[in-house]
């Protein structure tokens, strides 16, 4: 990996972490988008980096609520979607996750492509 695509997805991991603890629950996907256009990286780097950091951030956070769940509301939730028991609740929270980064991820390499670097 480059150098900017690392610090990206360093960057990336800790801003999704933190804004997703004190945001409401668009506010990761608000700073990928963010961080794509500010750094200027490419789509290839801004997909990659989006997708992995929520794809791991949405996983670990579904891994530690399955842990604390006591009243069964992830198997509930599971059963409501077909009878998915609760580890595939938690991957396919994950999978929603990166897709969810991939997209913004896009977004944001797109929307630093057309606005102007001078002005």
């Amino acid at each position: 990996m480059k150098t900017k695509t690392m610090l990206a997805f360093i960057l990336m991991l800790i801003g999704v972490i933190l804004s997703g603890y004190f945001g409401p629950w668009w506010a990761p996907a608000g700073f990928v988008v963010l961080l794509s256009l500010l750094m200027h990286l490419s789509t290839r780097q801004a997909i990659w980096c989006g997708m992995i950091s929520l794809l791991i951030v949405y996983g670990m956070i579904s891994i530690l609520m399955l842990g604390k769940d006591e009243s069964g509301l992830i198997g509930k939730t599971g059963a409501l979607l077909g009878g998915l028991s609760e580890i595939l609740v938690v991957i396919v929270t994950a999978i929603i996750g990166g897709v969810t980064g991939l997209l913004s991820g896009w977004l944001g390499s797109s929307l630093g492509k057309v606005m102007p670097t001078k002005i």
